[in-house]
């Protein structure tokens, strides 16, 4: 028999104040699943897919397809459905609704077959958004397995830092000598920018400077989370180093969305730590930013003239110009807009506003539903933290609840929802909130799991 966790232990039916195990013998489960989720989408380069496939072969949304057919499977039969009332399961039913909805608008209007093709693809790529984090939500058995999928995605982060870092300092970009075997390269191009571009940022392996910055941001507060509660000295460790990888590699964006980001992350969470935390962090930061002097002269300057050269940035003035393009169509259709994926940007125009996009393409209800999905993973990270006394469940509340304030923000400035990678990142940190919520409930025997045989 393995040694038992008290994390492992859940009240069940079998006996007054009797305990039994829900530790599993089979290797592959949901967690691990997510982990897979966290570490193709952090690790593999985005340009990277199965032939044929295009964007939905990469490896990180094949799996959260595979994660929403395994949850869609489970709740046909009474054994494998988790007990009790899920919130997470009705923003994301309503998010689905609102796709749907606007998928049968396009459908009624007509569309040409490049609309129509993009209105297919993106049916696929909403089962991928929300397979993920129905899966988290309902699927994660205990806290340890919900531990692991955070450590798995830190993890990743830092393997993705060090790139960047190695991109942006040596100018040598690692990601041309990652082929994954099975898979084709979308571009051959290096992902360091020319000597004559407009923006030194690198993307390590995601699909865009922005992206890599948001994802940095999104990951920093559960690495400062891992080293502070890991329970072996050897993961605290490694959280401590992510830490400093993730930290280092912000600036190296060169994005203004990622100086957003990281100021959202520190306004957040400093008020919430304690002082001698609050000083234990100040201080390696301190160094780590020192440091990009020496490794990179000129890049923090790099950082300040985004914020100092308003009236000359091209990309904010293309921002401005498709506001009355963006009125006009959503007047057009206010409810549930063109249809979610008809609004093709190599026929139209480029929209860096995931909020716009959402109100053209779902309009309304669209919208709406988006904002559902964060202010629901928002509503149950807080009251799981309210009903928590433990320091680190309470740190973990607060990073959930980080995480989607800077999505919100983010999602003003770029795109954020055609990204595969901030996609899957997304998706898993949304579903934790859920988890989160399930697994700190007063009435744990009926939020959780149903338990097998006692072992």
């Amino acid at each position: 028999m393995s040694a038992l966790l008290s994390a492992d232990l859940d009240p069940t039916l079998v006996d007054t104040r009797t305990y039994a195990t829900r530790q599993r013998r089979h290797f592959f489960d949901t967690a691990y699943l997510l982990s897979l989720v966290a570490v193709f989408a952090c690790v593999i380069p985005a340009g990277q897919f199965v032939p044929q496939l295009t964007d939905l072969g990469r490896p990180s949304t094949l799996v959260a397809l595979l994660l929403a057919v395994i949850w869609s499977v489970s709740r046909l039969h009474p054994e494998m459905t988790t007990r009790g009332p899920q919130p997470m399961r009705w923003a994301v039913i309503f998010y689905l609704v609102a796709v749907l909805l606007s998928y049968v608008a396009a459908v009624c209007r007509g569309l040409p077959i490049i609309e129509a093709n993009g209105a297919n693809r993106a049916l696929l790529f909403t089962a991928a958004l929300v397979g993920p984090m129905l899966a988290f939500a309902d699927g994660v058995p205990n806290r340890s397995r919900l531990d692991a999928v955070l450590r798995a995605l830190v993890y990743s982060a830092a393997i993705m830092a060090f790139i960047a870092i190695v991109q942006s300092s040596l100018r040598f970009d690692l990601t041309q000598y990652m082929k994954m075997p099975g898979l084709s390269s979308r571009h051959s191009g290096t992902g360091i920018p020319d000597a004559g571009a407009a923006r030194d940022g690198v993307a390590s392996t995601a699909a865009h400077y922005i992206e890599f910055g948001t994802i940095m941001a999104l990951a920093l507060p559960f690495a400062v989370h891992v080293a502070r509660f890991s329970a072996k000295r050897v993961e605290r460790q490694l959280g401590s180093v992510s830490a400093a990888l993730i930290f280092v590699a912000i600036p190296m964006a060169v994005s203004r969305t990622a100086v957003l980001a990281l100021f959202i992350v520190f306004l957040v969470m400093i008020p919430t730590l304690p002082w001698r935390m609050r000083f234990n962090l100040g201080i390696p930061m301190l160094a780590l930013v020192a440091l990009l002097f020496i490794i990179r002269p000129g890049l923090l300057s790099s950082v300040q003239r985004l914020f100092t050269s308003w009236d000359h940035d091209n990309s904010i003035k293309g921002r401005t110009d498709d506001y009355g393009v963006i009125e006009y169509l959503f007047e057009q259709r206010p409810w549930l807009g063109r249809g979610q994926g008809t609004f093709i940007p190599t026929e139209y125009i480029f929209l860096d506003n995931q909020w716009l996009g959402h109100a053209v393409s779902g309009g309304i209800i669209g919208v709406t539903s988006l904002l559902a999905l964060h202010v629901t993973a928002i509503v149950l990270a807080a009251a799981a933290m309210r009903r928590s006394s433990m320091a680190a469940d309470r740190s973990l509340c607060v990073c959930l609840i980080t995480v989607q304030l800077v999505a919100i923000a983010v999602e003003f400035t770029f795109d954020a929802l055609a990204f595969t990678t901030f996609v899957a990142v997304f998706s898993l940190l949304t579903g934790c909130a859920g988890a989160a919520w399930r697994l700190m409930h007063r009435e744990r025997d009926i939020r959780t799991i149903a338990v097998g045989r006692a072992e």
